[in-house]
C-alpha cells in the first residue's frame, strides 16, 4: 500500500495554484486571526493567501520563493485576476509577519476537525 502522506504531496506538487484552499477553507483561517486579534491590510499578500503559498511551498519539491509567487500569480490567473508581478519581496515580508500563536492555534483547531473525522478502524 502506498503511503498516504507521499500521495498527498505527489498530488499538491502536481497541481497549479493554491491547492490548500480547498483543505484549509478561508473562514477556518479567518476565525484564527480573529481569534488572536492579528491585524493585517488588505493586500495580495494577506496571511490567507501566504499560509496557503507556504504550506504548498514546503510541500513542493522546488521549495524556492519564486515558485511559491508563481503558485499565487497561477491561482490569480485562474480566477481571472489581474497578474501581479512575480517579485518574491512582497511573499517573504508577508510570510515573516505570520504570528506564530496564530499557526499554533490553526493548527490545533485543524487537528480537533481532523480527530472528529476519525473512525474507529483508524485508531492505533
Amino acid at each position: 500500500m502506498p503511503n498516504r502522506v507521499e500521495i498527498l504531496k505527489q498530488k499538491f506538487a502536481n497541481s497549479v495554484g493554491l491547492p490548500f484552499g480547498e483543505i484549509l477553507p478561508e473562514d477556518s483561517i479567518r476565525e484564527a486571526l480573529e481569534a488572536e486579534k492579528v491585524k493585517y491590510r488588505s493586500r495580495l499578500f494577506n496571511p490567507i493567501v501566504t499560509l496557503w503559498a507556504f504550506l504548498s511551498q514546503v510541500l513542493d519539491t522546488d521549495k524556492s520563493l519564486q515558485n511559491a509567487v508563481s503558485r499565487v500569480i497561477a491561482w490569480l490567473a485562474a480566477a481571472g485576476e489581474a497578474i501581479p508581478a512575480a517579485d518574491t519581496g512582497g511573499y517573504s515580508k508577508a510570510r515573516k509577519r505570520l504570528p506564530e500563536k496564530f499557526l499554533l492555534r490553526l493548527l490545533g483547531k485543524t487537528a480537533q476537525g481532523l480527530e472528529k473525522q476519525l473512525e474507529t478502524e483508524d485508531l492505533w
